[in-house]
This record gives C-alpha cells, sequence and structure tokens, in this order.
C-alpha cells in the first residue's frame, strides 16, 4: 500500500458517510403533480454531480484497498459507466428517475446480503467473488467495501501496532490506530477473563472505533460510533453458535431456527456507559462451547 493503511481507513469512513448523503439528495421528488422542466433539469445537473463525486470516491477507496487492476476497480469503474448512462438516458421523465434511483442506487438485495456475509468474516481469509459478482448498485458497492473493511484482519495487521497484552487464555489483545483516551481506556480496561480468542481494537478517529473479537460467533465485528455523549455500537455475528443466545442479544436482527448464516444488529448507548455495556454485550456473545446448548434453554456463563 502507497499509503498508511490508517489514514484509508479515516478516508473511507469520512467519504461513506458523505456518499450516503449524496445518495440521500438524489432521490427524485416525489410529486404526484406537474413538475415543471426546470425543476427536473436542476434535479438531473445536480444528480450528474453527485454521481461523479460518489465514483471518484469509490474509485479511490477501491483501489486504496485492492489495486488499480484488482476485478474490484474494474466493477467500480464498469457500474460508473453503467449508471451514469442510464441516468442520462432517462431525460426528464421523473418516473424512469425513480425507477433508475432503486434499480442502480438505492437497492440492497436480499441475496447481494447473504453473500456479504458469507465472505467477509474475519480470520477466512476469503475473497469477496461471489459478493462482487452479485453488485448492481452504488449502495451495494459501499455496503460490500465496508463490510470487507470491518472483516479485514489483513487490513488490521498492516497497521501499526501502538500496545499489546495478553488475556487469561494466552490470547493477545491488540491496540493498532490513532491516539485517543476514551478509546484507549476501552483497551485499557478491556477484561482478561473475557473468554475470547485474538482481539483487535482498531481507532479510526476521535469518533470511530472497529473491533474484531475472534471465538465470539467466530469473529465478531464491531463498529463504536461516538456522537456527542451518545456511542452506537454495530455488530456483526457470522457464525450463529446459540440462536436463542444471539436472539436475546440487544438490537440483533433475530434469526429463524432455519437461518444458516450469520446476522447482524445496533444499539445505542450513553458514552459513560459504554464500557461496561460493550464488555458484558460481548460476554454473551455465543462461542462454539455454547453450541451444545443451542437447542435447550439460554445457557449464561
Amino acid at each position: 500500500m502507497n499509503k498508511d493503511t490508517i489514514v484509508k481507513l479515516e478516508h473511507f469512513f469520512t467519504v461513506d458517510k458523505k456518499i450516503k448523503e449524496e445518495m440521500y439528495k438524489m432521490c427524485p421528488p416525489d410529486y404526484n403533480g406537474y413538475l415543471d422542466d426546470d425543476s427536473l433539469i436542476k434535479y438531473i445537473d445536480n444528480g450528474y454531480e453527485a454521481l461523479d463525486y460518489i465514483f471518484s470516491e469509490l474509485k479511490c477507496v477501491a483501489k486504496d484497498l485492492f489495486g488499480v487492476q484488482s476485478s474490484c476497480y474494474q466493477k467500480t469503474a464498469f457500474l460508473e459507466k453503467t449508471v451514469k448512462n442510464y441516468f442520462v438516458g432517462c431525460g426528464i421523465d421523473i418516473k424512469k428517475l425513480r425507477v433508475m434511483y432503486k434499480c442502480f442506487i438505492s437497492n440492497m438485495d436480499s441475496e447481494f446480503l447473504d453473500a456479504v456475509k458469507v465472505e467477509c468474516i474475519g480470520y477466512s481469509s476469503r475473497f469477496i467473488s461471489k459478493s462482487l459478482e452479485k453488485v448492481s448498485t452504488i449502495n451495494e458497492l459501499l455496503h460490500l467495501f465496508h463490510s470487507y473493511i470491518l472483516n479485514s484482519d489483513e487490513l488490521f495487521n498492516s497497521i501499526p501496532l501502538t500496545e499489546l497484552k495478553v488475556n487469561n487464555y494466552n490470547c493477545p489483545i491488540r491496540l493498532r490506530g490513532n491516539e485517543n483516551p476514551f478509546f484507549q481506556s476501552l483497551f485499557s480496561n478491556f477484561p482478561n477473563d473475557l473468554d475470547c480468542g485474538d482481539t483487535d481494537f482498531i481507532v479510526i478517529n476521535d469518533n470511530k472505533l472497529i473491533m474484531m473479537v475472534r471465538d465470539r460467533g467466530h469473529a465478531l465485528s464491531i463498529e463504536i460510533s461516538i456522537k456527542k455523549n451518545i456511542a452506537r455500537v454495530e455488530y456483526f455475528i457470522p457464525k450463529l453458535c446459540n440462536k436463542s443466545m444471539i436472539n436475546s442479544l440487544p438490537g440483533v436482527n433475530k434469526v429463524s431456527i432455519d437461518s444458516d448464516i450469520g446476522t447482524t444488529g445496533s444499539f445505542e448507548v450513553e458514552k459513560d456507559l459504554l464500557q461496561n455495556t460493550l464488555f458484558d454485550f460481548i460476554s454473551k456473545v455465543p462461542t462454539d462451547y455454547d453450541m451444545e446448548f443451542a437447542n435447550t434453554t439460554i445457557y449464561h456463563r
């Protein structure tokens, strides 16, 4: 990589938010009545500028993460050409623009999401080939890049180590990334007696921390975003070791008895309460040991 990995990750999380804002603004106006041509032309001009910005950033991310010769970069360039051609082809037909927005910008197909859950798993060394093949919208491509970053121990390992400690199970707990006293305290106070494997803390900036915890749901990935005094915790559990335990987690997207892929969830908590809440949450994500209790009542350590 030509630039430090942490700089690239900072860039991604900054443009991730901006791209979502541009996508939201690109949503065609929902007028039931007459919309004059001048308003439509203004919308189209602004929309094309937004597409230019979005794809310039997506290509930069693809280049940073995978290289300009990669299938990811080529897919991004192909999607850019496809989306822009369809956008221009809609002319000032508001109905076509609405269909185009859904089909090429905002949609998130369930089969694509399932493929991402299967391929974007920490400590698995899987490439995102099937997920990439299924990408057909800007929203899907952005989601794929986001999921890849959150679950890539290869990326994490390329960031210089700041601190290291070893838990009671002889597994390393690593801190990497930028300096931040609050996130540093989370690392320092991470309990050594919490039954988990390798654990990584990556400080992206003062408001963003990503984590990966091995042996909890195979490789639990966590993204923590701080806004004022509220901490938002978003997580992905790739392996359903015990569905009853998983369905009891805060903010989880519940799984059915027939589910065979991972699940996601999110919750918010006051910043001052994050430490205890986070550690308690991690302790309740099931491990392989909990699989023997999967058909019984919830097992508590």
